[in-house]
This record gives C-alpha cells, sequence and structure tokens, in this order.
C-alpha cells in the first residue's frame, strides 16, 4: 500500500468515526480559550514564583543566612538548615505546576525535562535577585510594622519572616575592644560582645567601628565566639 492510500484509508477512519458520533470534533474557540488560560496561568505562576524567591532572598540576606556559604564547607551546611522550608516548598510546588503548564507548548514537549526545569529555576532566581535588589520589600517591611500597614497575612509574613536564626547575627560594630568588638543588634535592640581569636575566618577585612557585619559563631552569657566575620554592605 503506498502512502497516499495509507493517508486516504487514515481520512476516511477518522471521519467514519466522526460521522458515527465516536469522535466529538472541538470547535477552534475551545482550543484557542485552552490556551489563552494556561499562559495565564503560566505568567500568574512565574509572577509568584518571583515574589517568593524574591521573598526568600530578602529574608536570608536580612537574617544574614544569605552570606554562610562565605564560610566554607559548615557555612554552606549552616546555610541549608536555615533555609525558609516553607518558602523553598513552595517553590517546589510552584515550580513543579510551572512545569506541567509549560510542557503544553511545543517547545516544552521539544525540551528536556530536566534542562526546562533548571531554565525555570535560573530565571526565577536571577529574576527574584533582581527584584530584590529593588528594595520593594524593605518599604513592605516598613509598611509591615506600621499598625494596618497592610493586609493581615502579608503583614505577619512579613513580621516573621525576618527573624534571627540561631548561630548567625548580623548588626553594626558600634565600638572597638582588645580581641573583638561590640556589636548592636541590627534591631536596635541591645548590644553583644564579638570574641575574635586565630580562629576565626576574617575575609580580609579590617573592621571599624560603624561597618555592617554579619558574625557567624556560638553565643554564651551575651558573648558571641566568632567562627566567621563578614562586613555587608547595602
Amino acid at each position: 500500500m503506498t502512502d497516499g492510500n495509507i493517508k486516504q484509508s487514515l481520512e476516511k477512519g477518522v471521519m467514519d468515526a466522526i460521522h458515527s458520533g465516536r469522535v466529538h470534533m472541538r470547535p477552534r474557540w475551545k482550543f484557542v480559550l485552552s490556551g489563552l488560560l494556561a499562559a495565564l496561568g503560566v505568567i500568574i505562576l512565574l509572577f509568584t514564583l518571583l515574589f517568593i524567591a524574591s521573598f526568600s532572598i530578602f529574608e536570608m540576606r536580612e537574617n544574614g543566612t544569605l552570606f554562610m556559604p562565605l564560610f566554607g564547607l559548615r557555612g554552606w551546611f549552616e546555610f541549608f538548615a536555615a533555609l525558609p522550608l516553607i518558602l523553598v516548598f513552595l517553590l517546589i510546588v510552584f515550580l513543579v505546576v510551572l512545569e506541567v503548564l509549560v510542557r503544553r507548548y511545543r517547545v516544552g514537549y521539544r525540551t528536556p525535562l530536566l534542562i526546562s526545569v533548571l531554565a525555570i529555576f535560573a530565571i526565577v532566581t536571577m529574576g527574584g535577585y533582581a527584584i530584590e535588589r529593588t528594595r520593594v520589600h524593605e518599604d513592605l517591611l516598613r509598611q509591615a510594622r506600621l499598625p494596618g500597614g497592610l493586609p493581615t497575612p502579608i503583614q505577619i509574613m512579613y513580621r516573621s519572616g525576618s527573624g534571627h536564626v540561631s548561630g548567625v547575627y548580623r548588626g553594626t560594630i558600634v565600638g572597638l575592644i582588645n580581641g573583638g568588638f561590640v556589636l548592636s543588634d541590627d534591631d536596635g535592640d541591645g548590644t553583644t560582645t564579638v570574641i575574635v581569636d586565630p580562629g576565626t575566618h576574617l575575609p580580609g577585612e579590617n573592621f571599624q567601628e560603624g561597618e555592617d557585619v554579619v558574625v557567624f559563631g556560638q553565643e554564651a552569657s551575651g558573648t558571641i565566639h566568632a567562627f566567621g566575620i563578614r562586613e555587608i554592605s547595602d
């Protein structure tokens, strides 16, 4: 049987199925509407992912965990241990849903799953970092600290999001002492003495009063024995 005969046979079989009622043709507008809804879903999920990613970066910058990988392998362990699990879970869920929607299109079918997931993750990470640098979350945090400044769920998220992480301390140097310095808490609640010894990781910094730093170490009786210190800048 030639290719032409095979094509004619398939077309006849399809038409017979349609006429017999076994197959129903869907109107074109349904395909168009389905495509528009899928595209809208992708856009909404993408913006949601960008917001979650930017808020996660903002939260880790505020509590100092964003700088932990600078202190080597131990810092990486602390970094992953301090990641906001709820936000990470939501990111994974949204990534999976977004991947499912993207693969409705031809480009999604022709792209290997791992590559498309990595591409989406890269876009979300870089986009989230760019949004976080616009200081939009700082403005929202200031509004969240005002009574009735934001809707209650968002206000709760910002008020509880940037809390202290055990072993990580961010603040401003307000005084130098022999073998360390005095650190003022970022929220202005008080001061803490930071002890620096030969085992402290100092990434090439000569610390001075007025500098913002993040300290990685253990606190006991109001004194932090620093494992690592890093000067940070807004």
